[in-house]
């Protein structure tokens, strides 16, 4: 593994991933930094005069989640290292830094930007500077397993293909937006409280979403940037935000469009060049999200469930649950 470059600034290793299991008990980790805990997750802490780390990660199949929150009392240089070479999607959530990928030269990771990375098993760098914090969020997936998702599912068979250099760098030319839908996914995550098998299924398929909605963005990037007018990116994020909180509505658009005062073609073109995502595709995930929550949060019946996301045969909601969780609706009812 190739050794850092040598700096003036305190070194400090980041795991981007790893085999180690010399985990953090729970009970070792500050209470100020309780709240952040997945209960899903494994947990390495670090903390000494220069900085406080807490690092989470969670297996969940081809996926490796991972989330690092990163509170630098002095500045420091950060060593990003995997074990192995690996694909990954990387989303700057909060703060940002120059990352020296090796070999390749400085690479901005700025606040609200996702990337997706090909890192082989050396020693990068990312410095951080005095009373900075940071929130990064990726998923990792093995170069092989990356194909395997995209024969699988058709909507990442470009990112499947894409070709991967010798070294480490980008897989794009330039670093894609956080949307809001995507924020959505990473605030799901994080607020996530289940355990075993209902946690693996429902962050798994949270991940997934994420690729699909970064791989959605890549196939768009050679076109021209789109831009709309106040009134429309208001309408946008109402969009939404109506969607969410109204998730036992049958999906709409005339209605939506009407309750915005917008056009509804319009509005539906924006959505997608925004976000995206369709608008049916957004409905039927902040469905199965809301029908996922109250699977394992209560004893609603199956009927119950699908007439809280406008579905009224049970049936037919437990087969469109399955399919979308690859699951059965039974395990993850009996795993309360």
């Amino acid at each position: 593994m190739a050794k850092p470059k040598k700096t003036n600034l305190p070194e400090k290793i980041l795991k981007i991933e790893t085999d180690d299991t010399n985990f953090t008990p729970v009970e070792m980790i500050p209470e100020e930094y309780q709240h952040l805990i997945i209960p899903a997750a494994k947990v390495f802490y670090t903390h000494d005069y220069d900085f406080d780390m807490v690092c989470q990660c969670i297996r969940l199949g081809v996926f490796s989640l991972w989330m690092h929150e990163i509170f630098a009392m002095e500045a420091i240089n950060l060593l990003p290292v995997t074990c192995r070479e690996i694909v990954v999607l990387h989303f700057m959530a909060h703060g940002g830094t120059k990352a020296e990928i090796a070999q390749n030269g400085t690479y901005p990771l700025n606040g609200k930007e996702v990337n997706l990375f090909k890192l082989n098993s050396l020693f990068h760098e990312a410095p951080m500077k005095r009373g900075d914090e940071m929130f990064s969020f990726h998923i990792n997936v093995l170069p092989q397993d990356l194909a395997a998702l995209g024969e699988k599912h058709p909507e990442l068979a470009q990112l499947a293909k894409k070709e991967l250099m010798p070294g480490s760098g980008a897989l794009q030319d330039r670093p894609y937006k956080i949307n809001l839908v995507c924020n959505y996914l990473i605030k799901a995550i994080n607020e996530c409280k289940y355990i075993e098998m209902p946690a693996d299924k429902f962050l798994y398929r949270c991940c997934l979403d994420l690729f699909i909605n970064f791989a959605n963005q890549d196939k768009i990037a050679h076109l021209p940037n789109i831009y709309y007018s106040d009134e429309m990116e208001y309408a946008l994020k109402e969009t939404v935000e109506y969607m969410i909180e109204n998730v036992e509505e049958e999906f709409n658009l005339a209605k939506i469009a009407y309750h915005l005062d917008v056009n509804a073609q319009e509005l539906r073109t924006a959505f997608e060049n925004t976000y995206q995502i369709t608008l049916e595709a957004f409905d039927l995930q902040r469905k199965m999200i809301h029908a996922f929550q109250l699977t394992v949060g209560t004893k609603s019946t199956p009927l119950q469930i699908a007439k809280s996301i406008a579905m009224k045969d049970s049936t037919k909601f437990i087969n469109l649950f399955e399919s979308y969780f690859d699951c059965s609706f039974i395990a993850v009812r009996n795993a309360q």
